[in-house]
């Protein structure tokens, strides 16, 4: 999946889903709120939040729906790795 944002981060409303087709390799970084996550074939759920991230990891659909009002980053690809992690 390529992905090309003029923003960065998207807003979720509280239960505001947003459904993401083959983004195997997509990084989704909760900045505000609570997100839950699901992907096809995944029998298990994940629920992240600020300063955590979640790394798709297979093929089909992924459901990230907001617990509570959210704001989201999602970044296609490898994540820089930050000045002090050199």
């Amino acid at each position: 999946m390529n992905l090309r944002l003029d923003s960065p981060d998207l807003c979720l409303e509280a239960g505001q889903l947003l459904s993401l087709d083959d983004a195997s390799g997509m990084h989704i970084l909760p900045r505000a709120g609570t997100l839950w996550i699901t992907e096809e074939g995944e029998p298990r759920d994940f629920v992240v939040g600020p300063g955590e991230a979640f790394v798709v990891t297979r093929a089909g659909r992924t459901l990230v729906q907001a617990v509570v009002p959210a704001r989201v980053a999602l970044r296609d690809g490898p994540m820089p790795r930050a000045a002090n992690d050199a």
